[in-house]
């Protein structure tokens, strides 16, 4: 998988439209451009923590620059570990939920059987 599959297997569109993460601006992803944050030229690597979406605008105008590197790392990766805890939570919350809907139909039952006198 290539570097620009990569990162928009990893970011979801809204409803078709990315958000270049200079100038802010919408764009569709036929005229997204990925950006290395760390050139490739200087070592960076086809990693998501080193991808960021731009606009044509915004990439031609960095070009190899390292002059807003460690910024847009921290911005770019900061989000991505924002989003992985949130789906985290997510996750626990679902497994608590679930675990206690199990914890409360066992006890329902157990109040009914002493209720009823059944032994089911």
């Amino acid at each position: 998988m290539d570097y620009r599959e990569l990162w928009f297997k990893n970011n979801e569109s809204d409803h078709g439209w990315y958000t270049c993460a200079k100038c802010g601006k919408k764009i569709r992803k036929a005229d997204v451009d990925i950006d290395h944050i760390v050139p490739q030229k200087y070592g960076g690597e086809d990693k998501l923590y080193n991808l960021q979406c731009l606009c044509k605008h915004c990439n031609r105008s960095k070009q190899a620059s390292l002059k807003d590197t460690a910024p847009d790392l921290f911005k770019t990766n900061s989000q991505r570990a924002v989003k992985a805890v949130k789906k985290s939570v997510a996750s626990a919350k679902a497994s608590v939920v679930k675990s206690v809907k199990k914890a409360a139909k066992s006890a329902v039952k157990s109040v009914a059987k002493k209720i009823t006198g059944k032994k089911k």
